[in-house]
């Protein structure tokens, strides 16, 4: 799994379960099972805790139209943090953790070099590779 998910769950103190393809809960305790290539693992951590899953976790449901057009006609609710109880210097820019020093545009590609073969074309691409210490 990526380095986001680990990086939330340490920030949040959570153990962390990821790529399940079967979840229960139960118990205070959530146990998923993760399918590799040559076997299954079960594993088991206690609530809360942070999951992530795979796209073998269930079958998509896809809404109807009549769902769609009923959807519409629900109201919108919007919340301010005053709302949510939450301080504004908690959230923002001005609780990240981290913060971006400088950047800079990509440089532009350099043009490749052409080699055309003559008979000899593995031998100059073996001494451009070598060149480049790739072999």
């Amino acid at each position: 799994m990526g380095v986001v998910p680990s990086m939330l769950a340490e920030r949040l103190g959570l153990p962390q379960v990821t790529l399940a393809s079967e979840l229960t809960v139960a118990g205070g305790k959530v146990t998923i099972r993760r399918d590799g290539d040559a076997a299954s693992e079960t594993i088991t951590a206690t609530l809360p805790a942070l999951v992530s899953v795979t796209d073998q976790i269930n079958e998509p449901r896809y809404p109807s139209f009549k769902g769609i057009m009923a959807a519409k006609k629900k109201p919108v609710s919007t919340w301010s943090l005053i709302d949510l109880g939450v301080e504004a210097d908690s959230v923002g820019l001005a609780a990240a953790w981290t913060k971006v020093e400088s950047f800079a545009r990509r440089p532009p590609r350099a043009q490749g070099q052409i080699v055309t073969d003559e008979g000899d074309g593995g031998t100059k691409l073996a001494e451009f590779l070598s060149a480049q210490k790739f072999i």
